[in-house]
């Protein structure tokens, strides 16, 4: 492979290697490819006018996968044909009679015609695939020599060989394909074409996403993909008089409704490998509606399948475990659903933004989307998302694969810190992780990170009471201002190791309720009461009772709205037990709560461990009823239950030394001596819009995580300055 790299030198910034694939029409199984150097400058007469149009309009926010798809959509009569003419007086062709313009977009969604081809050289697709096992190798022709490729790569190859005429990849369509086009070798070149990836995939005329093979009946699950897609267009379209329920409703009576096998052929279609490598984040965003999803002969394109997707978890999440129970011979049968929060929660929402602009991901959400996919190397956690960042981030971030991944976590968390100018990316510090990066600086690989946590996520039972789809843009909005309208003043050590700052500390822990182990469990012996009763800062009984339905919920209910008194009332008597509640749930017509049997545990257990935690004079349990009001409404009770699941994802009850209650950091993965403890400080750094979590370490302080404080949250700690209760520092954090 050197041999061949030396002979195709990338010699200037807009070059790239690209991959033709030979065509084997009689299937014999051998892939013979030629790599070869082509420049994104070499552009053809057409596609320069079209550049410098109005229609492109120079707009700088304007991303690669925006302009390729504004030159896509031009109808046949406003370009010129380039073929092998390098004239720019080629004639126009004629329009195409007789063919639906839909039909045409179909058709040369994959196969740009020799028209359209913008480049001398002709066009590219880029793809995106799992690696697979490095030790699991195919030898392939590539330049005339014998080379070795992992046998998922080689498989794909060899589809493409034997589908080429109808694939597009001769005829000038050439593919980019990353472990072929970059010497992955050379650590220098790797870093610098790694950069270009956001360009590579937003220019390509398509992406091709390849799943794999045909196995396990995947052609049938892309055919439940399909019918959902169809159904979910139906459903918008109120004249059919379909419902999202009455699908569910057929399916819970019928469960063949959409044919026999295909649920179990879903499930595995989401478990396959390629679903849960990093790289394929951004290769699929960036190719957003140009993107195919292929699975051994049987494909579909990116938009039904987002809707399909969709589809399944808005109106079909909890009927979709009995239809595959009952395939498999069981009452209900668990999914993996991983991957269809990822496509759900992430991958959709975030290819519309690059389709259609918006705010990027916020720095929360990108370590969400690290936390939930797999790489071999650790730095790439943060490399194969820049990609999706804020370019002046993007452009510091250059990929450096000679320094320590500390160094490259910490780098990023301090470049997030001055473009953005706030604090907030300290939240998410903490130091546990396995990168023995600084406490002030999130660690990509820790495990404890849970996507549903955030106060700013949408709820899950949105999706029944709303009709709306996730949205890209809700990350970006900040739900607290625990530290008003100060700014930071944030200074680093010149190696990224140290964190300067200044804020204030007003608190500290008095005790605990019980921590979470793992996603699913609790441990009651891990509770830690107060050694001196607890005197509630909140006034009377009846500000410590609205003091703590707040506090479960974390005052924030759907779209980013403080509680009212109907969620506050809500939660105090939502039942302890699902058993408790399932009758009154059914009688009442709350067909979305009764199905939580198994979703119900996290609130059951919480009840249940911290039922006797003091609270002044009185329990904790001592504060609820089972008993659900007359005037309690389903959507109050759904979105009080959802806010409390949320909030109690990777948070543990606390009460503090004056009187508040809150949360304070779970590590539910950790040891316990891997936790918060009695007599951690609660901070308000400036410009940081949760409190924080901290604890004195030698001459310097760690950060434990965010925290939150019932009362505390907008901005209410500041007048302790103005009192001189508090007193302004400078922390040092390690």
């Amino acid at each position: 492979m050197d041999d061949i790299y030396a002979r195709l030198p990338l010699l200037d910034n807009n070059d790239i290697r690209l991959l033709t694939v030979h065509p084997d029409p009689h299937r014999t199984g051998a892939v013979h490819c030629a790599l070869t150097v082509h420049s994104l400058e070499d552009t053809t007469p057409a596609y320069n006018t079209f550049l410098s149009s109005p229609t492109r309009a120079d707009d700088p926010n304007l991303t690669k996968r925006q302009l390729t798809t504004r030159w896509k959509q031009l109808e046949t009569t406003a370009y010129t044909t380039t073929s092998t003419s390098t004239s720019s007086q080629a004639a126009a062709p004629k329009p195409t009679k007789g063919i639906h313009v839909k039909t045409l977009a179909r058709l040369h969604a994959t196969n740009p015609p020799l028209a359209k081809q913008r480049w001398h050289w002709g066009d590219y697709a880029a793809l995106s695939y799992a690696w697979g096992d490095a030790r699991q190798t195919e030898s392939i022709t590539l330049n005339g020599c014998r080379v070795q490729v992992t046998a998922n790569l080689a498989g794909v190859l060899r589809f493409l060989a034997g589908d080429g005429e109808r694939e597009g990849v001769g005829k000038g369509f050439r593919l980019w394909v990353d472990a072929l086009c970059i010497n992955q070798r050379d650590l220098e070149e790797r870093g610098r074409q790694l950069g270009k990836m956001r360009g590579v995939y937003g220019l390509a005329w398509c992406v091709v996403a390849w799943l794999g093979p045909e196995e396990f009946q995947s052609g049938m699950a892309v055919r439940l993909l399909r019918d959902l897609a169809e159904l979910s267009e139906a459903c918008s379209n109120k004249a059919s008089g379909v419902t999202g329920e009455m699908i569910a409703a057929c399916l819970e009576k019928e469960p063949d409704f959409l044919g026999s096998g295909c649920w179990s052929a879903l499930n595995r279609l989401m478990e396959r490998a390629y679903w849960y490598r990093l790289w394929i984040v951004q290769e699929i965003i960036m190719g957003a509606s140009a993107t195919w999803l292929r699975c051994g002969p049987a494909d579909i394109d990116w938009d039904s399948f987002c809707m399909a997707v969709r589809f399944l978890e808005d109106h079909l999440w909890l009927v979709k475990d009995i239809a595959m129970g009952r395939e498999c011979g069981k009452a209900k049968e668990g999914w993996t659903v991983g991957s269809l929060h990822l496509v759900y929660q992430d991958l959709s929402a975030l290819s519309e933004r690059e389709e259609n602009g918006g705010a990027f991901p916020s720095f929360g959400r990108l370590l969400d989307l690290a936390k939930s996919s797999a790489c071999k190397v650790p730095a790439d956690k943060v490399y194969g998302l820049v990609g999706l960042m804020e370019p002046r981030i993007a452009q510091r971030l250059r990929p450096n694969y000679t320094l320590p991944v500390a160094r490259v976590y910490a780098s990023t968390a301090r470049t997030f810190i001055e473009v953005y100018d706030n604090l907030e990316p300290i939240r998410e510090g903490n130091p546990w992780g396995p990168s023995k990066v600084s406490s002030w600086a999130a660690d990509w690989q820790w495990r404890g990170r849970l996507r549903w946590s955030r106060a700013e996520s949408r709820l899950w039972c949105e999706a029944v009471f709303s009709k709306e789809s996730p949205s890209a843009a809700t990350d970006t909005y900040i739900p607290f201002s625990a530290s008003g309208e100060t700014r930071h003043d944030s200074l680093f050590s010149i190696d990224s190791s140290l964190l300067i700052c200044s804020g204030f500390i007003f608190d500290s822990v008095s005790g605990f309720g019980a921590r979470g182990v793992g996603y699913f469990d609790i441990d009651p012996q891990s509770i830690v009461h107060p050694r001196k009763q607890w005197k509630s800062a909140y006034g009377d009984l009846d500000g410590t009772i609205a003091a703590l339905a707040r506090t479960l919920m974390m005052d924030r209910v759907a779209g980013g709205r403080r509680a009212e008194v109907r969620h506050t009332s809500a939660i105090l008597h939502l039942p302890a037990t699902f058993a408790m509640a399932e009758g009154e749930f059914l009688r009442r017509g709350w067909t979305w709560l009764a199905g939580q049997e198994g979703y119900f545990f996290r609130w059951e257990k919480f009840r249940r461990a911290n039922s006797k935690y003091p609270l002044g004079n009185d329990r904790f349990d001592d504060f609820f009823t089972d008993e659900i009001p007359a005037e309690v409404s389903e959507r109050d009770m759904s979105e009080t239950y959802s806010c409390f699941d949320r909030t109690s994802h990777k948070r543990r009850f606390m009460t503090t030394a004056k009187g508040y209650m809150g949360w304070a950091p779970d590590n539910v993965y950790g040891n316990s001596d891997e936790q918060a403890r009695e007599g951690d400080l609660v901070a308000i750094l400036f410009g940081c819009s949760t409190p924080i979590m901290i604890r004195p370490y030698g001459r310097y302080f760690q950060v434990l995580g965010e925290a939150y404080v019932q009362g505390m949250m907008e901005g209410e700690a500041m007048q302790l300055l103005e009192e001189g209760t508090c007193q302004v520092q400078k922390f040092t954090f390690c």
